[in-house]
């Protein structure tokens, strides 16, 4: 893609990042429409297995059926609304925590506690179901009535990425962070590495800087750049063409943080104008032979870096002294690649 900062390099305005209104139209024109991640696959692998999650204050279930397929639904019974499952877990059947529905692993209503069976139609009070799929062994769920397809939208990342392939890396923990920031602020920072010398000192000693490159595409954006490798916290690689890392950013709020023999994805939920909870997991190809501590720690120290900054910006932008400021043409188009999106639906919405 052409570099779209050359042409307009107005930031969005500052209002965008605080006003309750403008995030009422993001949950309804964005989160609603587009793919939202979930967790790997590596996860929800067994027949029985649920995973819990929330999309735009939408409680949503994934469950692993019988033949192993997926299928995902609003975590909701139909009865009066109550929660099917409060947390991920392996069950031969979903059961309300509020007056005992019994729902089959694929959403059919088995035992309606309460009332006659010769009366209830059970199957107009099955569970909702939404779309779900997997991509690169992650999972993912869709809660508008014509999802897109993800595979002709982002399947250009496994080109560029190979020969590495992080399909069968396996999870091994999660780690989130509540942050005082709306939700664009902490995706606009991950957005350029313009700011890493000065925010990030210890990962200004990892990566070549000046070879970090950003690349546009219609639904994502990529910024990669050369590891120095006796510093690397992501252990040894195999060949040169492995010693970079990748930084992936979907559109609208998913991360994919990729390093030889280690995947980290990032799930960015906005929970007010003000502030937003960012879901870090991690997945390894070997999670024997991996420096996981050492990741760990590595990644914590930056995480907490752009907490920092992140939220003072958030400050900064709800203060009187800024309302609109510039992107450099040469360091943030990332960022304006991202902004150019949301101002399209803010305009119109």
């Amino acid at each position: 893609m052409k570099n779209l900062a050359s042409e307009h390099q107005e930031t969005m305005p500052s209002e965008w990042y605080f006003e309750n209104r403008f995030l009422e139209v993001e949950k309804r024109d964005i989160f609603l429409k587009e793919w939202q991640l979930i967790g790997s696959r590596s996860r929800i692998k067994n027949p029985g297995d649920v995973l819990v999650s929330e999309v735009a204050n939408n409680p949503i279930v994934v469950v692993c059926q019988h033949d192993k397929t997926l299928k995902a639904f609003y975590n909701v019974c139909q009865h009066r609304g109550g929660p099917l499952a409060y947390e991920n877990c392996n069950t031969n059947s979903l059961q309300c925590k509020y007056h005992g529905w019994v729902y089959k692993l694929d959403g059919e209503l088995k035992n309606a506690r309460g009332f006659d069976e010769s009366i209830l139609k059970k199957d107009n009070f099955g569970m909702v179901e939404v779309g779900v799929c997997e991509w690169m062994g992650q999972v993912f769920v869709n809660l508008s009535k014509n999802p897109n397809d993800i595979g002709s939208r982002l399947n250009k990342i496994k080109d560029l990425i190979a020969p590495l392939d992080v399909t069968q890396y396996k999870f091994v923990f999660r780690e989130s962070y509540e942050i005082a920031c709306n939700w664009k602020v902490y995706m606009d920072n991950f957005l350029e590495g313009f700011h890493i010398p000065f925010v990030h000192p210890k990962l200004n000693q990892v990566i070549d800087y000046k070879q970090y490159k950003t690349e546009l595409f219609k639904y994502f954006s990529l910024q990669w750049c050369p590891l120095e490798n006796d510093l690397s916290p992501y252990g040894s690689v195999k060949s040169a063409n492995e010693n970079k890392a990748y930084y992936f950013t979907i559109f609208p709020n998913i991360i994919l943080n990729i390093a030889p023999g280690r995947l980290q994805t990032n799930i960015v939920e906005p929970t007010t104008s003000r502030s937003c909870v960012v879901h870090f997991d991690y997945h390894f190809e070997n999670s024997e032979t991996s420096n996981i501590e050492k990741d760990a720690e590595f990644s914590e120290l930056v995480q907490r870096e752009d907490i920092q900054i992140c939220e003072s910006v958030q400050k900064g932008l709800e203060s009187q002294g800024y309302d609109v400021g510039r992107l450099s043409p040469e360091n943030e188009t990332g960022v304006y690649h991202f902004q150019s999106m949301i101002r399209n639906i803010l305009s119109n919405g």
